[in-house]
């Protein structure tokens, strides 16, 4: 099957990283120390929810991608 290269729309984690970084945006870190634990605090918090619904959603996506013949999709 061709897959496209590096397509973030297929890659569930591109997804979390996006939803991770907003929702820590706010925080500042001084040290790596901090930054570790603000993104291991905001990992764990994220709503278990919304990650079934990325994966619920893949077959979706897959379609979408398809029908753009690669090209990134709208959200």
């Amino acid at each position: 099957m061709w897959w496209p290269a590096q397509s973030p729309d297929l890659n569930p984690i591109e997804n979390l990283w996006h939803l991770l970084d907003k929702s820590l945006a706010d925080r500042k870190c001084s040290t790596k120390e901090e930054l570790f634990k603000v993104l291991k605090d905001g990992w764990e918090n994220l709503d278990q929810k919304l990650l079934s619904k990325l994966v619920e959603d893949m077959p979706k996506r897959c379609q979408a991608v398809i029908k753009r013949k690669g090209l990134p999709i709208n959200r």
